[in-house]
């Protein structure tokens, strides 16, 4: 098992779009590709939305699945529309919309978006939904979803951040509560509690996914108490976090891809999540006439969950002492997630 995922690039596009106007999906949309590569039931082009929840902009989970469309409108020649609906109110407007005019797929992101995802694919049964990071069973022929194995990766960050942390007081900054968020934390203590059974994790609920104003102000906090390594659970929040990290000479474990860049000297590691491998496997699937609805599971053992380290914290970091155990640390994450990945360790999803 490789523990380094591909590093996901970084992209800010945001696109403000009027609902019924919607490019891509509607009746007076520009075609942006080639009909003849992925041609639809009228000989168009298929086309495809993305629904986001989460903004743009911080090269995590959202600006992964909008690099995904992106490659599909080039490999496969769809149409392509990515809307942010960031408020709750606006994810069943926008899936019907995007439905109602003329959309192949309709891509949904994040558990937030359960009861929405399952009123509008009932209504419309000949377009496609795939709901990204949801183990829901619809039970709908026109529906997958696909669940993400996070609380293992979480598993790993816990060791690794036990085995960084001087004061064993470990933070977890999350952006909202919801049962894989929890099974993260349970996860996490677990991982830590395995190397230091006296560490401790001191979780706060920034609220939000979007503020990294909040993150900083959350995780200068934890740090000002004595907690030395904090991990994000939080999309664009992790910005704020890492920022907080860098003032303060301490560590962050950061969120769902490579940010290491942004603080070479503070990022200890990141989750790897195949967001937008996710939506690329769909809309091939789509294209090839190959979808299927129900449950799918991205994890270790198939590689859809991995780590990313910072390969360059050993000449960034200040700290001589943990210079000269990096290679230990990790030796010893590769070998949990060996571990995991053969079912040799197996983390449990526990959400109470």
């Amino acid at each position: 098992m490789k523990r380094t995922a591909q590093k996901f690039a970084a992209l800010a596009l945001a696109l403000t779009l009027a609902l019924g106007l919607l490019s891509g999906c509607g009746p007076d949309a520009p075609s942006g590709s080639s009909p003849a590569q992925s041609p639809d039931a009228d000989g168009g082009a298929l086309k495809v939305a993305l629904v986001l929840t989460q903004s743009l902009g911080d090269s995590g989970p959202a600006d992964d699945m909008n690099n995904a469309m992106k490659r599909a409108v080039e490999d496969f020649g769809i149409e392509s529309t990515t809307y942010e609906a960031l408020q709750p109110e606006q994810y069943e407007e926008s899936l019907r919309n995007f439905a109602q005019n003329g959309c192949d797929m309709v891509v949904a992101s994040f558990p937030g978006m359960t009861e929405a995802v399952r009123k509008v694919a009932a209504d419309f049964p000949d377009v496609k939904f795939v709901h990204i990071y949801s183990a829901e069973d619809y039970g709908l022929d026109n529906v997958v979803s696909v669940d993400f194995a996070c609380w293992e990766a979480n598993y790993v960050c816990g060791v690794a951040a036990a085995l960084v942390s001087e004061s064993g007081q470990i933070g977890h900054i999350i952006g909202g509560e919801d049962n894989t968020i929890r099974a993260n934390y349970h996860a996490l203590v677990e991982g830590a509690q395995s190397v230091n059974a006296a560490a401790a994790v001191e979780q706060i609920n920034a609220g939000t996914f979007d503020d990294p104003a909040k993150g900083k102000e959350i995780a200068l906090s934890l740090y000002g108490k004595g907690v030395d390594v904090i991990i994000g659970d939080a999309g664009k929040v992790t910005l704020g976090i890492i920022e907080a990290a860098k003032e303060t000479g301490n560590y962050i474990i950061g969120d769902a891809s490579d940010h290491s860049s942004l603080a070479p000297g503070n990022v200890l590691m990141d989750t790897a999540l195949g967001f937008g491998a996710a939506v690329y496997d769909q809309i091939s699937k789509l294209v090839d006439g190959t979808f299927s609805a129900g449950v799918g599971a991205a994890n270790y053992a198939n590689g859809g969950i991995a780590t990313t380290k910072n390969t360059s914290l050993a000449e960034n970091c200040t700290d001589e002492a943990l210079k000269g155990r990096l290679d230990e640390i990790w030796d010893k994450v590769a070998e949990i997630e060996g571990q995991i990945a053969d079912g040799t360790l197996v983390v449990e999803k526990v959400t109470q």
